[in-house]
């Protein structure tokens, strides 16, 4: 199958609170079964369709800029986390 043809089309059913998902993309599919999504029918071209609880679904905003920090606050969570791990360590050691 063409790259062109690959798709995930999901539509949202507010009778329901579900998505219906159809996907042809393997990679898509992949990721799907590792959240756990499971095909209610797979079709002869191995086409998934599948039924999801919208909560199960989550568009995130990608962030615009990345996050800029001065040396003193590198150094101040670089301190934070040196200390969790010392607390942590030492709480499996007791």
């Amino acid at each position: 199958m063409e790259a062109i043809e690959r798709e995930a089309v999901l539509t949202y059913d507010e009778e329901s609170n579900q998505y219906h998902i159809f996907c042809s993309s393997s990679k898509e599919k992949t990721r799907m079964r590792k959240a756990g999504f499971e095909p209610y029918k797979i079709d002869i071209e191995g086409n998934w369709y599948c039924r999801v609880e919208r909560n199960r679904i989550s568009f995130r905003t990608k962030s615009q800029k990345k996050r800029e920090m001065s040396p003193e606050q590198k150094i101040a969570a670089s301190e934070r986390f040196r200390k969790m791990w010392e607390d942590k360590k030492s709480q499996r050691e007791e």
